[in-house]
């Protein structure tokens, strides 16, 4: 138990005015205390975010080729690795666009080769080097084009100390 808690809990008596002053005046300033931590760690949080990305484009605008979707830029004692990825994911309401226009358009036998079946209608991974082979309308491509939303992911910032090169043995 911390001796600030131990000595105003359960007092024998009750507390003098002039501890109960003490004691608020101490109180007060542990909360001020704790805003204060509590704004200087915003401001360290805003100010790390904002190097990350300033560090991140540094990255992007003058690293060299790390691994397929990574770069590094090299200082002497340190080296900062930033990746830049994707994800893509299928938009559910233009799938099922590109579902009924099928239909409507008699090519059913499209649907089994580029769609499975289960609650709802996903793309199969194959979709797209099967429609190559196939000859749709421009509207059945432009439909089939907004099934697939493609985003950058947060690009990630890896600032390390340089792996020291092993020394030869004398």
């Amino acid at each position: 138990m911390n001796a600030a808690l131990a000595k105003i809990s359960a007092p024998a008596k009750s507390p003098l005015p002039p501890e109960v002053d003490t004691a608020a005046e101490e109180f007060g300033h542990l909360h001020k205390d704790l805003a204060d931590a509590r704004e200087k760690l915003k401001t360290a949080t805003n100010n790390a975010v904002d190097r990350e990305l300033a560090l991140i484009e540094w990255v992007r605008s003058h690293g060299g080729p790390h691994a397929t979707k990574s770069k590094i830029l090299h200082g002497i004692l340190w080296e900062m690795v930033a990746t830049f990825s994707q994800y893509t994911t299928q938009d559910s309401a233009a799938v099922e666009r590109l579902r009924l226009a099928l239909v409507k358009a008699k090519q059913t036998r499209l649907l089994k080769k580029i769609f499975t079946s289960d609650t709802r209608w996903t793309m199969k991974s194959a979709a797209a080097e099967i429609v190559k082979t196939e000859k749709l309308a421009p509207k059945l491509m432009a439909l089939l084009l907004m099934c697939t939303v493609t985003a950058d992911k947060k690009p990630s910032l890896d600032v390390r100390l340089k792996k020291k090169p092993a020394q030869p043995a004398s």
